[in-house]
């Protein structure tokens, strides 16, 4: 842990965060929050605070640090900071909603002529265009843990079927190194229990999972079956202000018959 650091951090915070109501009383002579409302806010006590303002305490739980990421009001950058200053694997909030982040949803809806959806990082679809619907079906229609295309992939074999089966091994190995680079950023109980059920639903992913692989996908190329014959897709992953959802955004590869082959699904 940088004390320091951790120190400098939690005051410049202090100091930029905008006072509620429910915190201000009589006339204010600092900036930002006193120390006694951001402990009352975190529930810790004014003393371990000061101390860790003054960098002369122990590192802080977890617990302690997504409290104070709460109480100073974080973005989700200036969260993720926090926990690494603290030395602490990353953790972010569950997402409030399930719905598609709005700049997604505008770049989604732009575009007519390639298959797109946004997914979140556990897999859920939250919004696809009418290619991604033809190639993909509606992942709407599932409820539970097959929400999550990862536990689909290990557990329904109709979900590897558009897959180009020469590719199903190596992206049955980028699955589960996706999926455990969203779970070492991330251990909230919704993530937690998608790894421990694919662990006992699949040997497959059982089997990869001890493998220890570590992979954050930024783009792919892949060979899908849809209602016109085989494509040969370039599959770019991107991001935007939702650091828990992403654009998957499939292109034809030049040289190829994937474009007049797209333009041909009704």
């Amino acid at each position: 842990m940088d004390g320091e650091q951790l120190a400098d951090f939690l005051r410049a915070r202090r100091a930029a965060a905008r006072p509620t109501d429910a915190a201000t009383s009589g006339l204010r002579r600092v900036s930002g929050l006193r120390r006694e409302e951001v402990a009352e806010l975190a529930g810790i006590s004014v003393d371990y605070y000061t101390r860790l303002e003054q960098n002369r305490t122990s590192r802080p739980s977890v617990q302690v640090v997504a409290a104070l990421a709460a109480a100073l009001d974080m973005t989700q950058a200036q969260r993720a900071h926090l926990f690494r200053l603290a030395d602490h694997p990353v953790q972010m909030p569950q997402p409030r909603t399930q719905r598609a982040d709005p700049a997604l949803l505008r770049i989604l809806e732009q575009l007519d002529q390639v298959p797109a959806h946004v997914m979140t990082d556990l897999g859920e679809t939250l919004a696809q265009n009418r290619l991604s619907l033809a190639l993909f079906g509606d992942a709407s229609v599932h409820t539970g843990a097959a929400r999550s295309t990862y536990y689909r992939w290990f557990t329904d074999a109709a979900a590897r079927q558009v897959f180009a089966e020469d590719i199903r091994e190596r992206e049955s190995r980028a699955r589960v190194a996706e999926l455990r680079a969203t779970l070492v950023r991330r251990s909230d109980e919704p993530a937690r229990e998608l790894g421990e059920k694919l662990r006992s639903a699949s040997a497959e992913f059982a089997a990869l999972w001890d493998a220890h692989e570590v992979e954050t996908r930024i783009s792919d190329r892949k060979r899908i079956l849809g209602p016109t014959g085989m494509l040969e897709l370039y599959c770019q992953f991107l991001t935007a202000g939702a650091p828990d959802q992403v654009l998957v955004v499939f292109t034809p590869v030049a040289g190829t018959d994937a474009a007049e082959r797209l333009a041909r699904i009704g």
